[in-house]
């Protein structure tokens, strides 16, 4: 992991993941002790930036040297232990569950981090296992997302054909097993016997939501739009209405969790639409607009249309709630919170 200290440790990739770090600066620092100090982590968030000092441990941390760590952290004054983030080769459960009960932020080679900068943010992912080399630097696929949503959306979709997973995910056929083999390697997917379940709960949370953010939302974005409608319910009430034939929309974020929970909508728009072509803008009568509160996406498989309420299609409940924690608005991750509560537990 940091056995070349003018490389970027690994763990600083998974970081890089999470929906509240709109940007990371690390700056390494050289010496030669086991435990060192790797350098310095700037992590900038929607609610400012939080200072680290990064220690490094190449190797797998044992419950021994657990304890040594946090008697060395006990040593220091509280304000410095509490800016002391851990970057590890692989931090095992229980070795991780000590961590966190001693308020020690880490992230290692495997995805396991625990990150709580301030009072506002705290993300937690522990159980992976030990990666090897290559798939711990190997980026998940766009295929392996869409198939990753279709997944939790409709677990019974486990074990269809390769025929029915392509229409359903939008994967061709010749990528659907190859990114079902990638999943059960990396843990997302177990096999049992001719059958498959899917992994941890907080090993797919955290694939699902930083893989949207990061891979797959950028390449579904087909721009931001302008209404003639000042308010979103305006707008959404005449795409309601007059909806052009052939085409298909659902919507998400906080429009949908509105329509879900009532709690928050938000001044934005998110909304799925399929088929997109030069004409449909004009068909909805949207203007382009680089900073216009309505985002078109492609809808890039059926998994996306998932239920109707209030007379409008929804996205599935994964899909709103990667959207909603991409927002800076903190009410937009309440929302998000309270969604996983009542959907995705």
């Amino acid at each position: 992991m940091v056995s070349a200290l003018h490389r970027e440790p690994e763990p600083l990739h998974f970081l890089r993941r999470l929906p509240f770090i709109r940007s990371l600066k690390y700056r390494p620092v050289r010496q030669g002790c086991d435990l060192a100090w790797a350098g310095k982590l700037d992590i900038r968030t929607p609610q400012g930036v939080f200072h680290f000092a990064a220690a490094a441990k190449p190797s797998h941390l044992t419950r021994s040297s657990v304890s040594q760590l946090v008697a060395w952290l006990q040593q220091l004054p509280k304000a410095r232990a509490e800016g002391i983030l851990l970057l590890a080769g692989h931090i095992p459960r229980g070795a991780a569950e000590s961590l966190i009960e001693a308020n020690v932020n880490f992230a290692d080679d495997a995805g396991n981090i625990h990150l709580a900068p301030g009072k506002t943010y705290n993300w937690t992912v522990i159980g992976n296992p030990a990666p090897s080399r290559e798939s711990a630097r190997r980026p998940t696929s766009r295929a392996e997302l869409q198939l990753l949503f279709q997944f939790v959306t409709h677990p019974d979709s486990l074990d269809w054909p390769v025929r029915r997973l392509e229409s359903a995910a939008g994967v061709g056929k010749s990528r659907v097993a190859q990114a079902r083999s990638q999943m059960i390697e990396e843990g997302l997917l177990v096999r049992v016997g001719n059958r498959f379940r899917l992994g941890p709960a907080n090993l797919l949370a955290e694939r699902l939501v930083s893989g949207y953010a990061q891979v797959l939302r950028p390449k579904l974005v087909i721009g931001r739009f302008r209404a003639a409608e000042a308010a979103p319910e305006a707008f959404l009430a005449r795409l309601r209405r007059d909806l052009p034939p052939g085409l298909r929309y659902a919507l998400s974020g906080g429009q949908a969790a509105d329509l879900l929970q009532h709690f928050y909508h938000g001044p934005e728009v998110s909304i799925f639409v399929a088929p997109w072509g030069r004409d449909v803008a004009q068909r909805l009568r949207l203007l382009p607009d680089r900073d216009g509160p309505i985002t078109v996406l492609n809808a890039f498989g059926e998994a996306v249309f998932w239920q109707e309420r209030g007379q409008h299609m929804l996205a599935p409940p994964w899909l709103i709630y990667a959207e909603l924690l991409r927002s800076n608005d903190a009410r937009s991750h309440e929302a998000a919170a309270e969604l996983r509560r009542e959907f995705l537990a």
